[in-house]
């Protein structure tokens, strides 16, 4: 049978030279891979967890630690230059995709952990409600789900949205603040209105760009 021959981007050589050398203990990848996360990580966070600075601190060393680890037990490996995961098949997606799943897991974890932010009322405090953290399933719940690709993607596409959009969805879907305290924190929007009508039209684009980049993962 003739060997499949994979076409690999730039990003997925970088990556793959980052996780086999983790693997090969270099500190210079180390380095290099811990950076690659951070700048991701700060550039991103907000739309996976609504967390003060001091805790996402907190969170992302706790999810590099747990990184690195699956590099460690090769739960995460490179094989022929491609970055592998579960059941021995290419990983879907980019390493740092993989990485904010973790910080996510880390977050609920942080969430049972610190009852005061695992509010019933709030966003984390539904998630722990709805997920819990079965030890056993830890590791199935880094890879898949349907729900954590688009959280995902919710995520990336929230961060890459005008800051006006991007700032007030953080504030109404992530924050979980009431419309009229939004307007008051945003002096620029001059009526209820506006910043429904603004919400509403950022909401559309959002569900939008979401659904197209979902279906082309999934057929991908």
């Amino acid at each position: 049978m003739a060997k499949t021959i994979r076409f690999k981007t730039s990003i997925q050589e970088k990556e793959a030279r980052l996780v086999a050398g983790m693997a090969d203990k270099s500190q210079r990848m180390q380095y290099e891979l811990y950076a690659y996360c951070a700048d991701y990580f700060w550039s991103n966070y907000r739309g996976v967890l609504f967390a003060e600075k001091e805790v996402a601190k907190e969170i992302f060393q706790n999810a590099f630690i747990a990184f690195w680890e699956n590099i460690e037990r090769r739960r995460i490996y490179v094989e022929d230059g491609v970055v592998m995961g579960k059941d021995n098949k290419p990983l879907s997606g980019s390493i740092l995709t993989y990485f904010m799943s973790i910080a996510r897991n880390k977050y609920l974890e942080f969430g049972r952990e610190h009852p005061v932010y695992a509010d019933p009322e709030t966003q984390l405090g539904r998630l722990i409600k709805k997920e819990g953290i079965d030890a056993h399933a830890y590791t199935d719940m880094l890879y898949d789900s349907g729900e954590n690709m688009m959280l995902e993607i919710l995520a990336d596409v929230i961060s890459r949205m005008s800051k006006r959009c991007s700032e007030i969805l953080t504030k109404f879907y992530y924050e979980e603040k009431k419309l009229e305290v939004i307007l008051s924190e945003i002096p620029t929007i001059e009526s209820y209105d506006s910043l429904k009508t603004k919400k509403n039209k950022c909401m559309n684009a959002l569900r939008d760009s979401a659904r197209e980049i979902y279906k082309r993962k999934l057929n991908s």
